[in-house]
C-alpha cells in the first residue's frame, strides 16, 4: 500500500506543472485531459520509482469510456474518477 501512496503523490506533484504548460488552451477538454494524463504519467514513469502496473492502476481505464473529444470536461455522473483526472481537473480549476 506504500507503493501506492508514493505513486498517487508523485503523480499529483506532477500535475501542477503539467496543467499550467496547456492554461493557454482556456478551456480543458477531454482530448486535452487525455493529453495531460499522458504527459504526467510519463513524468513520473521516467523516474524509475514506480512499477507500469501500479502507474496504470492511477490513469483512466479505456474501459472507463471517458471521451476523447474536444467538449469540455465535467466529471459530474461519473461514479468512479481516476486519480490523474481528479488531480487535474482539481489544478485547472483552481484558478477558475
Amino acid at each position: 500500500m506504500d507503493a501506492m501512496y508514493a505513486a498517487d503523490a508523485d503523480l499529483k506533484a506532477a500535475v501542477p506543472a503539467a496543467v499550467r504548460r496547456h492554461r493557454a488552451a482556456g478551456t480543458l477538454t477531454w482530448a486535452l485531459i487525455h493529453k495531460i494524463e499522458a504527459e504526467v504519467l510519463d513524468e513520473v514513469a521516467a523516474t524509475g520509482k514506480h512499477s507500469a502496473r501500479m502507474l496504470g492502476m492511477l490513469r483512466a481505464s479505456p474501459a472507463m469510456g471517458y471521451p476523447k473529444d474536444d467538449r469540455p470536461v465535467s466529471l459530474e455522473g461519473h461514479e468512479v474518477v481516476p486519480t490523474v483526472f481528479g488531480a487535474i481537473y482539481a489544478e485547472w480549476n483552481r484558478f477558475n
